[in-house]
């Protein structure tokens, strides 16, 4: 237990010494024993400096104001190796000295000569005119010298400046370190906001976008004869980076990557050294080591950015890949091109010299710099030659600059405690209740085993806890808290600043209002909150409530397990998720939001740049503005949005709102579900949909659009080219101004069309408007339905038409032109060869130069001509002029109607006439003219000759049908017949006559018995005849069945032949 002591004044040596507090001054019951030796008072004031030394060393700490006395107590005096003691009776004083490995260098410039002070609990008290000051020993192994006076603090003066890693600073020291500090700050501000502003004026416009070196120098110059001030690196897709940079040496020099981490590791190392340093005046400072701890995880999360940009320029690049790809269907303007990529040669980039070591932005000979914009992230490595930008600069600049605020603070409240020592000792109204336990001030209370408790109405209760601050409590184990009203609660918490918090185990509170609840939280800064356990807030307002979370920058918020939440107002809420940049948002578990404002609230989302966002579930937004709301969508470039499933825009202003869509392109969009939109200004808006180019668009379902100003709007259509345009459903439009309108239509060439439904039109100039029409050749065109033109300038316009070869022309229904210049304007007709012509209905001309007019005509041989209607021209010349008209033979005419003429030269001009043979003529009507020369003139006949020329008929064959031709052997035996069958004849007449008068007489013999009677009801009678010398008898009966009805019969004989017969009336 502890025992109170009191100082007891000796006369002889004139110094203060311990005593009991029992113990009496002169002739007391207990008399005072106090050391005497010469010059001691000598020795125990140079035994003060070294007092003052340990002190000086590091190990000052509160304690409480106490008696200076102890059990065990002496007082060892050492000169020239020898060792001499003073000790007293009643267990004061111990004989001897009781150790010979106390600490040397007691005395100023001897090993040898020393004073040693031991006791349980040794004390010494300096007491003065001015007031007293107390020294005493303490902590868990003697580590810790206390020094106080009634008021509590003591300034030490004449104190050297430190020069080993454990010696005390002097004030000198620490406005020395504040001073170098602020000034590294701002230098490194100034130098790095002009190294800046050099890299962003030394560049003139890009132009065209192209970097050339020059053939002679190697130099490279970037718009040398531009007027333009400003450099653009930035590409359809957004910023790039600019890597190769060396190290800048003039102050318009671009700085790189490496230059900044070398800049910030100087830094860093300078404000670590700083922060060893002032630890060791208090610990009160420990929240500086978080701080710049903070600092550097700052700087390092901020420019981890820029890996997050070279990933969004990959993906840009990418899309430029596309758009180059895109550019193969425009070739025909490659020419345009380069005239207009000649005029901006002046314009490009080059390096200065063959050596490629450098380039000077305006160009050779310019001094006034350029600005560099749209300068991606530069990697932050040590081997890193990127070139950085002016958002990495100011993010490190603001870091640095909320360090170095916090930093002054805190030294500012380190030297106003430093400055509260100079007071002097006044009565004691502290408690230390605890083993080893130290109470410093009013109310002070100090309960805990090894507990310091130092200010007004200051508590430490837990064990090896320290409390220093008006109203500051320590109840945890091991717990420190420091400041006004600062709380540590938690076992091995640190509360620092005031009204600061340590609840949690093993967590640290840093600053004004700082809170950490969470068990191995951190928070530092003003109202900084660290809930969460293994939480980490760092910053004004910062709050870490989330397990494993890290809040760093002014009202940043991580509420997330495993939130990491970087920037002013910054929060990150989803588990895993990791917001950096100021008022940037990770709400999504997994999610990712880099940039000022940028938002990533779906699970495993991504968000990278200012006012980036990414609200699906596993989406991406990367560039300035951009959206990616669909789940696993990709957004990539400024204002780039993805809003569909599985979609992703990539280019400035590029939107991909279909599923699984993709547009990638500046201000390119894909609408549809599964679209795909790559170039600027290209649309893909239906389902299934490509459109690939500037300005294409495909808007129908299943379409693709490949080139400038292409469209595809039907379903399942495909338009390439330059101003291609597939507008009908299952349509196909390829080459540069193409078009096809027409339902499953296909256009093949520059300039084609095809409007008709199941059209195809392939040439330059084609044309296909007739339904299922098909037009092949240059100018070629397929107007009629189901029509057909094949050949340079072949028009099919009839319903079913076929036109084959150049300027061949098939304009009537179901016609067929084949051939260079033919011509089928009938209906059904055909035209094959040159030139040739099918005029008439179902007509056909086979033939160069032939001609079939007739409806139903045919013409086959060159210039044969079939003007009559169901006419044919057979050979060379021939002409059937006649209707039905048949001329077959090399200029042979048939004009008659129905008229035939076979062989060359023949004729037939009679009305059905037939010429047969060469030079034959028939002019007669329905004659015909057998063999050559032959001459029918007259009508009906047939001519085997001409007059003088006549011809005989021979073997000719017995004939058989009526119509047959007989020859003279059955003209004779017909003849002979003929005699024969008239013989017989008379006989058959004589026959007939008998016969015929034997039945007159017969017939008449029946009329001519009576009838009966009336009254009587039958009768029979006979009768007889004679006609020409023929007899004849006859029997008959007549009865009256009714008085109305009556029935008669009878039978009559002539010769061998008879007659019968029968009749019934009714009378009334």
């Amino acid at each position: 237990m502890n025992r109170i002591f009191k100082s007891i004044w000796c006369e002889q040596t004139r110094t203060w010494v311990a005593a009991s507090e029992h113990a009496v001054a002169r002739g007391g019951r207990a008399s005072s024993v106090v050391a005497s030796a010469g010059g001691l008072e000598k020795v125990l004031k140079l035994s003060i400096l070294g007092a003052a030394s340990l002190i000086a060393m590091g190990v000052v700490g509160p304690f409480a104001e106490e008696a200076m006395a102890a059990n065990n107590a002496g007082v060892c005096l050492t000169y020239n190796g020898s060792s001499n003691n003073t000790s007293g009776t009643g267990g004061w004083f111990a004989d001897g000295c009781k150790s010979a490995g106390w600490v040397q260098g007691m005395v100023t410039n001897s090993k040898t000569d020393w004073v040693g002070l031991t006791a349980d609990d040794t004390q010494i008290v300096l007491d003065g005119s001015a007031g007293s000051i107390y020294f005493r020993t303490g902590g868990i192994n003697g580590n810790v010298l206390t020094m106080s006076n009634a008021t509590g603090g003591v300034l030490l003066s004449g104190l050297a400046a430190g020069v080993n890693p454990t010696d005390a600073v002097n004030m000198s020291q620490l406005t020395s370190l504040s001073t170098s500090t602020a000034t590294g700050i701002t230098s490194l501000s100034t130098s790095t906001a002009t190294s800046i502003a050099s890299l962003s004026t030394s560049m003139l416009s890009l132009g065209v976008g192209v970097v050339t070196q020059d053939a002679s120098t190697g130099a490279i110059s970037v718009g040398a004869n531009s007027p333009g001030l400003t450099v653009d690196f930035a590409g359809g897709q957004g910023a790039r980076t600019l890597t190769g940079v060396a190290a800048g040496v003039n102050a318009t020099d671009a700085v790189n990557v490496g230059q900044l981490a070398s800049l910030s590791t100087s830094t860093a190392a300078g404000l670590s050294t700083a922060a060893s340093g002032v630890a060791s005046l208090s610990t009160s400072l420990l929240g500086a080591a978080g701080d710049l701890a903070s600092l550097s995880t700052s700087a390092s999360t901020g420019l981890a950015t820029a890996d997050s940009g070279i990933a969004s320029l990959s993906t840009s690049l990418l899309g430029t890949a596309d758009n180059v790809t895109s550019l193969s269907t425009s070739l025909s303007t490659v020419n345009a091109n380069l005239a207009g990529l000649q005029t901006s040669v002046d314009n490009v980039v080059s390096y200065d010299d063959p050596s490629k070591s450098a380039i000077t932005l305006g160009g050779a000979g310019v001094t006034t710099p350029v600005l560099l914009t749209n300068v991606a992230a530069g990697k932050i490595a040590a081997t890193s030659t990127d070139a950085v930008n002016g958002s990495q600069l100011y993010t490190l600049q603001q870091e640095f600059s909320q360090q170095y605020d916090l930093l002054t603070s805190q030294v500012s409240s380190l030297s106003t405690s430093v400055s509260g020592l100079q007071g002097s000792v006044s009565a004691n109204t502290g408690t230390a209740s605890g083993d080893n336990s130290t109470a410093s001030g009013d109310n002070a209370t100090a309960s805990g085993t090894n507990s310091t408790a130092n200010g007004t109405n200051s508590t430490a209760s837990g064990d090896n806890s320290t409390a220093s601050g008006t109203n500051a409590s320590a109840s945890g184990e091991n717990s420190t808290a420091t400041g006004t009203d600062s709380t540590a609660s938690g076992s091995n918490s640190t509360a620092n600043g005031t009204n600061s918090t340590a609840s949690g185990d093993n967590s640290t509170a840093s600053g004004t209002n700082a809170s950490a609840t969470g068990e191995n939280s951190t928070a530092s800064g003003t109202n900084a909150s660290a809930t969460g356990e293994n939480s980490t807030a760092t910053g004004t307002a910062s709050t870490a409530s989330g397990s494993n979370s890290t809040a760093n920058g002014t009202n940043s918020t991580a509420s997330g397990e495993n939130s990491t939440a970087t920037g002013t107002d910054s929060t990150a809420s989803g588990s895993n998720s990791t917001a950096n940049g100021t008022n940037s948002t990770a709400s999504g578990d997994n999610s990712t939001a880099s940039g000022t404002n940028a938002s990533a609230t779906g699970e495993n989302s991504t968000a990278t740049g200012t006012d980036s966002t990414a609200s699906g579930s596993n989406s991406t937004a990367n560039g300035t503005n951009s959206t990616a709301s669909g789940d696993n969508s990709t957004a990539s470039g400024t204002n780039a949005s993805a809003t569909g499933e599985n979609s992703t825009a990539t280019g400035t202003d590029s939107t991909a709102s279909g599923s699984n869509s993709t547009a990638n392109g500046a201000n390119s969009t894909a609408s549809g579900d599964n679209s795909t939109a790559s170039g600027t200004n290209a649309s893909a808006t239906g389902e299934n949909s490509t459109a690939t180019g500037t300005d294409s668009t495909a808007s129908g379902s299943n379409s693709t659009a490949n080139g400038t100003n292409s469209t595809a709007s039907g379903n399942n259509s495909t338009a390439s080219g330059t101003n291609a345009s597939a507008t009908g459903e299952n349509s196909t439009a390829t080459g540069t101004d193409s078009a096809a309108s027409g339902t499953n239509s296909t256009a093949n060439g520059t300039n084609s069309t095809a409007s008709g439904d199941n059209s195809t039109a392939s040439g330059t100039n084609a044309s296909a408007t007739g339904e299922n029409s098909t037009a092949t050749g240059t100018a070629s065109t397929a107007s009629g339905s189901n029509s057909t033109a094949n050949g340079a300038n072949s028009t099919a316009s009839g319903a079913g038409a076929t036109a084959t070869g150049e300027n061949a022309a098939a304009t009537g229904a179901g016609a067929t032109a084949t051939g260079n210049n033919a011509s089928a304007s009938g209906t059904s007709s055909t035209a094959g060869g040159a030139n040739a012509i099918a005029s008439g209905e179902n007509s056909t001309a086979n033939g160069a130069n032939s001609t079939a007019s007739g409806n139903g005509s045919s013409a086959f041989g060159e210039s044969a001509a079939a003007a009559g209607d169901g006419s044919t021209a057979l050979g060379s010349n021939a002409v059937a002029s006649g209707v039905g008209s048949v001329a077959t033979g090399a200029g042979s005419v048939a004009s008659g109607a129905n008229s035939s003429a076979y062989g060359t030269g023949s004729n037939a001009t009679g009305a059905g006439s037939v010429a047969i043979g060469q030079g034959a003529t028939a002019s007669g009507s329905n004659s015909v003219a057998l063999g050559t020369g032959s001459v029918a003139s007259e009508d009906n006949t047939v001519s085997v000759g001409s007059a003088g020329s006549e011809r005989r008929i021979t073997n000719v064959a017995a004939g058989v049908n009526a119509t047959d031709a007989v020859n003279v052997g059955q003209l004779n035996s017909a003849v002979s017949g003929i005699r024969n069958q008239m013989d017989g004849m008379q006989g058959q007449i004589d026959t007939l006559a008998r016969d015929a008068y034997s039945g007159i007489a017969a017939a008449t013999a029946l009329t001519m018995i009576p009838d009966v009677d009336p009254g009587k009801t039958l009768a029979v009678g006979i009768g007889t005849a004679n006609f020409k010398g023929y007899q004849a008898s006859a029997l008959g009966a007549t009865a009256r069945i009714t008085q109305n009805l009556k029935v008669k019969t009878g039978v009559s004989y002539s010769g061998s032949n008879y007659v019968w017969g029968a009749g019934m009336s009714y009378q009334w």
